[in-house]
């Protein structure tokens, strides 16, 4: 061996005692634990990872206008979504857009109340549904009583609404006209239709059986039916006026509470 490669040789045994010294004696049992606390730490945070994606991707963010024809939705979401009064007009397919306040966001879909398409605009983006916001023409209640409830108790039965516990809230419209009803009374009005619309349905669902979208009970069985035995869907009652503007408050606090 020359000179140059045993001072090489020297050089890499002083490393290698270096290193010895500086790093502790690793035995196989050591290696092994250490390769298991290694893929647990990949394992959570793997698992963190998906869990953000998939709350992220989704998150319910939309709010459904619904309700019948001259109840206010189309004003109401233009004030919400647009800050400004446009003139209503029957309208044959949903509209969409954002509320925003804050930080925060949801999206709005104004859908149609014509009998005819109602339904069909309803089952397009119920999926979408974080919450619901049913219009009511509190003047008008009596005559609309049943078509009201019908499409209430629709909607309330349908399984996507009750596995998503999506909240609901009752906007008694219209609160500036001489013969509008108190949101009190808007309520115990349709308890009491809604009532009769249950017997109704339970004697439609014995005679076709058990097949269906909406074949739940509503409320507590042997009761009269109200709002507050629904669950695990809330539903909620507020008096607004939608042609001012002046008395939304209580809606749009349902709504910053809900996003």
């Amino acid at each position: 061996m020359d000179v140059k490669e045993e001072v090489r040789v020297k050089k890499r045994i002083s490393l290698k005692e270096t290193f010895n010294k500086l790093m502790p004696e690793w035995n196989e049992e050591n290696v092994f634990i250490g390769q298991v606390v290694t893929a647990v730490l990949v394992g959570i945070l793997t698992l963190v990872l998906i869990l953000r994606l998939f709350r992220g991707g989704s998150k319910k963010r939309g709010v459904l206008l619904v309700g019948l024809c001259e109840s206010g939705k189309t004003l109401l979401f233009s004030r919400l979504c647009h800050d400004k009064e446009v003139v209503s007009v029957t309208s044959m397919k949903e509209s969409s857009g954002e509320y925003t306040f804050g930080k925060k966001s949801l999206t709005l879909y104004d859908l149609p109340g014509h009998e005819r398409i109602k339904m069909a605009a309803f089952e397009k983006v119920k999926k979408l549904a974080r919450g619901i916001i049913f219009m009511i023409d509190s003047a008008t209640l009596q005559k609309d009583v049943r078509d009201v409830a019908e499409y209430l108790y629709t909607i309330l039965c349908d399984n996507a609404i009750q596995s998503s516990k999506t909240r609901v809230l009752i906007a008694c419209n219209k609160q500036d006209l001489p013969l509008a009803r108190s949101a009190q009374l808007i309520q115990k009005t349709l308890e009491k239709e809604m009532n009769l619309l249950r017997v109704t349905q339970a004697n439609q669902l014995q005679s076709v059986g058990e097949g269906g979208n909406n074949n739940r009970y509503l409320g507590h069985i042997g009761k009269d039916f109200e709002f507050s035995h629904l669950s695990p869907v809330k539903v909620e009652f507020v008096e607004v006026t939608t042609k001012s503007g002046e008395n939304l408050n209580p809606l749009m606090a349902w709504l910053q509470q809900l996003a």
